[in-house]
């Protein structure tokens, strides 16, 4: 484990703030590492509820009990941004595990949040042939972020999709996947995915916009009957997708998918204002 990511001068570990240096003393493999990104906007923890929530589940289904309580994690993100002056920027949350101690890190986690042009006119993506054990385990495994990073250098592209044995998308390395096809919306089941939290907004503002929202695997071969794509994730939130390896789609300029985009956007906004 590296922390190469970490874009702070200083991190808290245990609850202690200490410099960014004192990282290097984890970067042994003797831990599972289980770990949640935050974004913060305007200094509050987006939707924080949620990831810890999300993190306990991850460690509960290795048989790990979370020690630390939502309060004092919270506490601990919110003073990890004072400390390094970010109030807008993404947390990483790292829960050092093994049979003998639990080490939870705060530091502030390297972020690239789309431009307006990305957002206006897509994303590219390439597929990759890749199944992750666990996904709804949310741990760090070293090996596939360098075999995704690779790619998506090699291919000159903003994010890779997943794609099973039998040709089905089931997510992006980062992000969740959505399928638009007249006033239907499609989505990978929860059994095949990360669950990531932006997904679960995103299905809510949809449902809520009376869109039909179907949980269902998408073949690569199909990618021609939809009209648009789009995928999901805490640093994108909703990005359209205008390319999926050969196949061009304009899902920029799509209705629904702006409509999804602009709801969704509110739906943050509304967040941040009532906290």
């Amino acid at each position: 484990m590296t922390f190469e990511e970490n874009i702070g001068n200083m991190c808290i570990i245990n609850g202690e703030t200490l410099p960014k240096e004192s990282l290097n003393l984890y970067t042994q493999d003797k831990y599972t590492a289980y770990y949640e990104v935050i974004r913060i906007v305007k200094g509050i923890p987006l939707f924080y509820e949620d990831h810890y929530a999300r993190l306990k589940s991850s460690m509960s289904k290795s048989n790990y009990e979370l020690t630390l309580s939502k309060k004092d994690l919270k506490d601990q993100v919110e003073k990890t941004c004072g400390q390094n002056k970010f109030s807008d920027c993404n947390i990483k949350v790292i829960v050092l595990q093994n049979e003998a101690e639990q080490i939870v890190l705060v530091f502030v986690n390297k972020f690239y949040y789309p431009s307006k042009q990305e957002y206006d006119n897509g994303v590219a993506c390439c597929t990759i042939n890749l199944k992750r054990s666990n996904p709804n385990i949310k741990m760090i495994h070293s090996g596939y972020k360098e075999e995704i990073k690779r790619l998506a250098t090699e291919k000159n592209v903003f994010e890779v999709l997943l794609v099973n044995d039998d040709g089905k998308i089931t997510e992006g390395s980062r992000s969740n996947a959505f399928f638009i096809k007249g006033n239907k919306i499609y989505t990978s089941p929860a059994d095949y995915i990360l669950m990531g939290i932006t997904r679960q907004y995103v299905i809510a503002v949809c449902t809520k916009l009376g869109y039909e929202v179907i949980e269902t695997l998408i073949g690569i071969d199909s990618l021609t009957s939809f009209d648009a794509v789009f995928i999901t994730g805490t640093s994108i939130d909703v990005l359209p997708v205008k390319m999926i390896d050969d196949y061009d789609i304009d899902s920029a300029n799509n209705s629904t998918s702006r409509h999804i985009m602009a709801s969704y956007n509110s739906l943050v906004n509304s967040y941040i204002d009532n906290i």
